[in-house]
């Protein structure tokens, strides 16, 4: 099965090339709270008519929280309220302005810290929970460079507005390919000791994964990525950053790690596929409507 027939989510962020090019020259002259308001009439027609992306999450709160249908109805648009907001701040960044605009509070610091003063490379494993954008931005490096693997169905105009805004502060965005040539790209990278950030919770088509228990019931979740990390001996940590209101945001560094005393490969990969997926879980409960895995992640 190819990647395009095996992925259920479409990975593209809506209003297409006009809308997002507008959206982009009017977030160069208005603060991005402004258009915060304007989500309350937009989301009721997300809701309705993408319907695949409003049942998932319909579902979601229903099946992994024990729900009812109001709660979980109100809890659903919730979650899309805050996803317009990270849109719209994503955007607001990329339209050129400073980072300073967000307050951000960060826990585990220390870990993203000490890997960071060392030579070698190693992996951030990041996820579709919270903004993550936001994170490669608060965390850029000024000597090192910053290899973020992303999808590559995204309108061509927000591809290349991504690449110049970002490439502009040291982060270099790498697509996925059906080939899977990107993961050569990620391993050069991290042998030269520079900074990979790889999405741990899609599987891209691949068929290398491992089921795991989430939120009480089982998914999967890509080896890939653990499997660079052993095979390169370079460290791994999980980076999550939430939206706590309209200017701050929280960061989570979370270490991802093995048994000290393991020595077989295949079981160190396995064991930090797995303390991969506990951060996940561990964070979504403390922010239950930033889940953005807008199709049936457990199907």
């Amino acid at each position: 099965m190819s990647q395009q027939q095996s992925r259920q989510w479409k990975g593209k962020t809506g209003g297409g090339k006009f809308g997002q090019k507008s959206l982009l020259f009017m977030l160069r002259f208005i603060n991005v709270s402004f258009l915060y308001p304007i989500l309350f009439a937009i989301i009721p027609f997300y809701m309705l008519f993408g319907r695949k992306g409003y049942r998932a999450i319909m579902r979601y709160f229903k099946q992994c929280y024990s729900f009812p249908t109001w709660k979980a109805f109100y809890q659903t648009f919730r979650n899309h309220l805050i996803f317009g907001q990270v849109v719209l701040d994503k955007f607001f960044m990329l339209a050129g302005n400073k980072k300073t605009h967000y307050a951000i509070d960060i826990t585990g610091k220390t870990h993203y810290d000490t890997l960071a003063a060392q030579n070698g490379g190693f992996i951030v494993a990041s996820s579709h929970i919270g903004n993550f954008e936001m994170g490669c931005l608060f965390f850029q490096q000024e000597k090192r460079q910053i290899y973020s693997l992303v999808y590559s169905g995204e309108a061509k105009e927000l591809q290349q507005n991504r690449i110049q805004s970002l490439k502009s502060v040291n982060i270099n965005l790498i697509s996925v390919k059906e080939d899977m040539s990107h993961l050569f790209t990620l391993k050069q990278a991290l042998e030269n000791g520079e900074i990979v950030s790889i999405p741990c919770d899609r599987l891209y088509g691949s068929s290398k994964k491992i089921t795991c228990e989430f939120l009480g019931r089982n998914a999967g979740f890509p080896l890939a990525p653990f499997h660079l990390a052993v095979r390169l001996n370079v460290p791994v940590v999980s980076l999550f950053v939430m939206k706590d209101n309209y200017k701050k945001y929280h960061a989570y560094i979370l270490p991802v790690s093995t048994d000290a005393d393991e020595s077989n490969p295949a079981k160190k990969v396995e064991m930090l596929a797995r303390n991969f997926v506990n951060n996940c879980e561990q964070i979504i409960k403390k922010y239950p409507q930033q889940w953005f895995n807008f199709y049936d992640f457990w199907a």
